[in-house]
């Protein structure tokens, strides 16, 4: 299941072994983003900006899940000082935050950029599967495949394998003459 990417880092979970995420490419982009937004902030002169420094240190750094419920939110925040409701709007217009559609007690940590990565994950995806497909048995060699191109993705193969490994949409099987990579029939 994937739950997001970032910048240069990958975020993202899966029960298989080919797959896991690095916590500092997650952290970097937050980081830099929380500062890009005090310094707009410290320019406008808007607001108190202590709760970005609250986000910083007490959400980011103890959430590992994308998502965040509205009571956590507050106790994490209450760490720093005492939170009111124009702090955690402070933290949604600031795009830190975004309120989940399906339960208005839950928001998710925006990640910056994520639409155009997102794009080149999918059509990477589409065009890997399709690639495979499109062969006689549904089958190639691991070596051969690793260093094909895709057209529409910015991510490189070997992330597209193992996204595709991870997530059971394709399998290995170690032979003779190498590794056999293959659309799985499920």
């Amino acid at each position: 299941m994937l739950v997001g990417i970032l910048g240069e880092g990958v975020l993202f979970f899966c029960k298989a072994k080919y797959v896991g995420y690095l916590l500092t490419d997650f952290l970097c982009p937050k980081y830099l983003q929380i500062e890009h937004v005090v310094k707009r902030m410290e320019k406008r002169k808007q607001c108190d900006l202590e709760v970005f420094n609250w986000f910083k240190v007490h959400v980011i750094e103890s959430k590992l899940e994308p998502s965040i419920e509205h009571q956590e939110l507050c106790s994490l925040l209450s760490l720093g000082g005492r939170v009111k409701d124009e702090d955690i709007s402070l933290l949604v217009n600031a795009g830190l935050l975004t309120r989940q559609l399906i339960d208005p007690s839950m928001y998710w940590l925006a990640i910056p950029n994520i639409g155009s990565i997102l794009k080149g994950l999918s059509q990477g995806r589409k065009e890997l599967l399709s690639l495979l497909n499109r062969r006689r048995y549904k089958e190639m060699m691991l070596a051969p495949l690793e260093k094909k191109r895709l057209r529409f993705s910015p991510l490189d193969m070997r992330f597209h394998l193992r996204d595709l490994i991870g997530s059971g949409h394709l399998k290995t099987d170690h032979t003779p003459t190498g590794i056999v990579v293959r659309v799985s029939k499920d």
